[in-house]
């Protein structure tokens, strides 16, 4: 009778213990996948305000006081580009604020510099590097977010 009592008592702990550290490890993922959702809307709406600004200047800001000069302007960030750049028959640049973006609201510029680390170019036909700082971010975005600035600055260098 107490071997019985002793195994059950042993698989109850077992049951027990695998339950907590299921619920714990979705947590973690869902807070995971929560952070990865805000650090890529950060740097979709950096991404596109560096996109903005070199379709109206036709350079690429080269710090980011430039930027944010640009965004502090009375009509702010444009809601679509002028200029569209095509490899091929695809388009490599999104052409509206929405479809590069997808938060509602917009993070404003000081969260997204808070969450992603800019490295500039020296010249105006280089486009900037956008970096996580680390934080997650969705599967995909970083790389897109590259070639949006990539095909911006063929472009630019084309003109």
């Amino acid at each position: 009778m107490r071997g019985k009592f002793l195994f059950w008592s042993i698989v109850a702990v077992f049951a027990v213990s695998a339950i907590v550290a299921s619920i714990l490890s979705w947590q973690a993922f869902a807070g995971v996948r929560a952070d990865a959702r805000l650090t890529d809307a950060r740097l979709r709406e950096l991404a596109w305000c560096v996109l903005a600004y070199a379709d109206r200047n036709d350079t690429f800001p080269t710090s980011e006081a430039a930027l944010r000069d640009f965004v502090a302007q009375p009509d702010g960030v444009p809601l679509s580009l002028l200029n569209g750049a095509t490899l091929g028959t695809e388009r490599t640049y999104p052409m509206t604020r929405d479809a590069a973006t997808s938060a509602s609201p917009a993070p404003t510029l000081e969260e997204c510099f808070a969450s992603i680390e800019v490295e500039w170019g020296l010249a105006g036909d280089v486009q900037p590097i956008l970096r996580s700082k680390g934080k997650p971010t969705l599967q995909g975005t970083a790389p897109t977010v590259g070639q949006w600035l990539y095909a911006m600055s063929v472009r630019i260098r084309k003109e």
